[in-house]
């Protein structure tokens, strides 16, 4: 069994919790545990909870793929703490292959979706199309598997997101590239209406083997939604936000001429790291999401609060020494509003003997997962290591995923070989304090 599928980096899944007082600052990593699937993997956009924190409805989920059966699939598990997990429960079908696995969460409901016809097993060409499922109770139990997509059709690495709006319904959105034509497809699902049709929302001119692709991602919190992806070869990362109570309607969405207009980053996705954008938010801080990514020199963010986008990031973390290590490259940079700061997590890559220190599918390789954390989202704390890629078993550790609420921060992450012989899935907890 075996890994093969390529995004941003490599494999496993990690979940992780943070405790920490207002302001987040000083923390300090525990040992892993497991959560109990093997031969598992995911991309980011792979975690989120439902419920109220500190309470016993508060439920973490986590999505994954594994191919420990055939055809690969879909899996989600859920923790009330972080370190003890449900066993995984299937999501997709028995006659598809599912990959790259993406979850939100608003209230109790939980949408979560996967891309068929794109795996090791699938043959060249094979379709790829996107399918969903929802949770109404945290995900205790799901729904069937529901198509967005064409049937003939060709995707590109899909994501979901989910929130609580003003007008009292909880809206699921999908966003996606269609890899025929290149457009950044958008769908939304208002309350218990249907799903509206697909609009596009933008475009991509960036062509791999498998088609257009842009890695578009989405997040939304109350009435903002917000769409990043990447838009051509040299990595210029565009982005657009709708404010649904600036329309008066909660389906507002589902017609691109109320969405604000694009916006072009002042500075390029590094696509010689297999970078790309995570866009993210939090229910518990209202009103603002992220989109994070990595330049070639450095790990940045923006905040956005509105339609309007500022283009130009703040700095996270320049590559450099840190702890005696010295890092020449990074990824899968994602940042999460919390309860009084954010905090960031990306794939920091390892000053080795290679002429591209991040080339994930080199022997030589070294990718360690570093985060770092900020009181006012300006000036980031020193970053410290989550993960050491010193295990032979674990050489790149990639892909984070990020909740935070008021007292605890979780995150998981990928963990693997180069060549993708060895992965899992596995958990770690840090504690610390300001």
């Amino acid at each position: 069994m075996r890994r093969t599928a390529l995004r941003g980096g490599l494999l496993g899944v990690v979940a992780a919790v943070v405790l920490s007082s207002t302001a987040l600052a000083a923390i300090t990593w525990g040992p892993r545990s497991g959560i109990p699937r093997r031969y598992s993997w995911n991309y980011g956009n792979a975690l989120d909870a439902t419920g109220t924190p500190g309470t016993a409805s508060f439920r973490l989920t986590d999505v994954f793929i594994s191919d420990a059966t055939t055809p690969q699939a879909a899996f989600a598990s859920t923790s009330a703490d972080g370190v003890t997990w449900t066993r995984a429960n299937r999501l997709s079908g028995s006659g598809v292959n599912a990959e790259d696995p993406t979850i939100a969460a608003a209230g109790q409901t939980l949408i979560a979706g996967w891309m068929t016809g794109f795996s090791a097993y699938d043959p060249v060409g094979a379709p790829r199309r996107v399918q969903v499922v929802q949770s109404q109770d945290g995900g205790r139990t799901w729904s069937g598997p529901k198509a967005l997509s064409p049937a003939a059709g060709a995707v590109d690495y899909p994501v979901v997101a989910a929130a609580d709006t003003s007008f009292g319904t909880i809206n699921r959105y999908a966003v996606w590239i269609d890899a025929l034509t290149g457009k950044v497809i958008f769908r939304e699902r208002s309350g218990t209406t249907a799903w509206s049709d697909p609009i596009p929302i933008g475009a991509t001119a960036r062509k791999v083997s498998t088609g257009f692709s842009g890695f578009a991602n989405v997040s939304a919190v109350g009435d903002l939604i917000t769409v990043a992806w990447i838009a051509d070869a040299d990595g210029t990362l565009k982005a657009r936000a709708i404010d649904l109570s600036a329309t008066a309607s909660a389906t507002a969405a589902a017609d691109r001429a109320n969405w604000g207009p694009r916006t072009t980053m002042s500075e390029p996705v590094s696509l010689a790291q297999h970078g790309y954008p995570v866009v993210s938010s939090s229910p518990w801080v209202p009103g603002v999401t992220t989109i994070a990514w990595n330049t070639a020199t450095s790990q940045v963010y923006v905040a956005v609060q509105g339609e309007s986008i500022d283009p130009t990031p703040t700095t996270i973390w320049v590559d450099g020494p840190r702890a005696g290590k010295a890092y020449t490259g990074g990824y899968a940079t994602a940042v999460e509003p919390a309860p009084g700061g954010f905090i960031a997590v990306w794939a920091a890559c390892r000053d080795t003997s290679l002429v591209h220190d991040c080339n994930v599918r080199s022997a030589d390789a070294r990718v360690d997962l570093l985060s770092a954390t900020s009181a006012d989202g300006t000036t980031f704390t020193t970053p410290i290591l989550i993960a050491g890629s010193g295990n032979q078993a674990r050489r790149i550790n990639d892909a984070p995923s990020l909740v935070a609420t008021a007292g605890h921060v979780y995150t998981q992450y990928d963990a693997s070989t180069s060549d993708g012989g060895a992965y899992d899935v596995f958990a770690k907890v840090a504690m610390g304090t300001p």
